[in-house]
């Protein structure tokens, strides 16, 4: 499984939604899909905290259920 989340950051106009890994942070966009369908429609910005975090929870809903997500992969190499 991923160890991406999405946290809700206080931005300029508003709260903003960015994805955050052990690398840091970045904004979200689509190459989260890696090739599905990104889902836009969720929204990135918005004007209370309350619904950015409801929002962050679908958005982390949607990208821990990708399918290449849950492919479990096989070692190419054996020991």
């Amino acid at each position: 499984m991923s160890d991406l989340n999405f946290v809700v950051r206080k931005g300029d106009e508003g709260w903003v939604i960015r994805s955050q890994n052990a690398l840091g942070e970045s904004p979200v966009g689509p190459r989260l899909a890696k090739g599905t369908n990104f889902p836009s429609e969720f929204g990135l910005k918005f004007s209370t905290k309350f619904e950015a975090e409801s929002v962050a929870e679908k958005w982390s809903e949607w990208y821990h259920g990708q399918p290449y997500l849950k492919k479990k992969r096989k070692n190419k190499y054996l020991a």
